[in-house]
């Protein structure tokens, strides 16, 4: 895979984490080539280029995406974080963050 214009998440990362291009319809309709990446380990949790209105993401962040009691929800994270997170980690913020 090689990594297209403006992606804020590299190849690298992508390898290492193990994150998977999602065939899953969660981009706004303004941003519907967005890249979409289902996480590894964790059912209907995502990583995605941009946040559920279709802004595109600072540079180094991304958009941790994920289903809460009233819908699809989303928290910013820096690249870095994403990449020193485990899975453990990541559950714990979708288990903080799931009242939206």
């Amino acid at each position: 895979m090689t990594d297209t214009i403006n992606a804020n998440i590299d190849s690298k990362t992508i390898r290492e984490l193990g994150l998977r291009l999602s065939d899953k319809k969660l981009n706004a309709v303004i941003s519907p080539d967005a890249r979409v990446f289902e996480y590894p380990y964790l059912e209907n949790v995502f990583i995605m280029e941009n946040d559920l209105y279709g802004n595109i993401m600072p540079d180094n962040s991304c958009f941790l995406a994920f289903y809460g009691h009233h819908g699809l929800i989303g928290k910013h994270l820096s690249v870095e974080t994403l990449r020193n997170s485990t899975v453990a980690d990541i559950k714990n913020m979708v288990e903080c963050n799931m009242e939206g």
